[in-house]
């Protein structure tokens, strides 16, 4: 997935915070966050779907976009469906939807955080990805 295919995916037709509304309160319902996570990523599909039927959007492992990323991309890029800066070779990653050892505010459907995938080499439990495919309409 892209980052802008991602937060669509995530957000499921919501502009709130997230995918179910602003009231940080309720995220524990939807997301493993430093608050519940008892210290370590957490089991897929074991908290509430957003309105798509898709899990884990928030909190548990940050995922990794296939986007570089650039800080002020969303400043400049269209405002319909962009596709991510052309590729280069700096090899920084943007990651989405925060992690298991992250704040409510980390886990927001807007969140944006990054990965250095030159330095990144080793195994970790705060980072995943998310497999998607097209599904032709009938």
């Amino acid at each position: 997935l892209n980052e802008a295919e991602w937060e669509y995916a995530c957000r499921a037709g919501s502009r709130t915070r997230y995918c179910f509304g602003d009231d940080e309160k309720r995220l524990g319902e939807y997301a493993w966050i430093y608050a519940n996570s008892k210290g370590s990523a957490q089991p897929v599909g074991k908290k509430k779907p957003n309105a798509w039927g898709l899990y884990d959007m928030h909190g548990n492992v940050w995922e990794i976009c296939r986007d570089e990323y650039y800080a002020d991309y969303y400043a400049a890029s269209p405002k319909d469906d962009p596709q991510g800066p052309s590729a280069t070779h700096r090899h920084v990653t943007v990651t989405r939807g925060g992690g298991w050892s992250y704040s409510a505010k980390s886990s927001r459907s807007a969140e944006r955080g990054y990965l250095n995938m030159g330095h990144h080499r080793e195994r970790s439990d705060a980072l995943g990805f998310r497999i998607a495919r097209t599904i032709e309409a009938k």
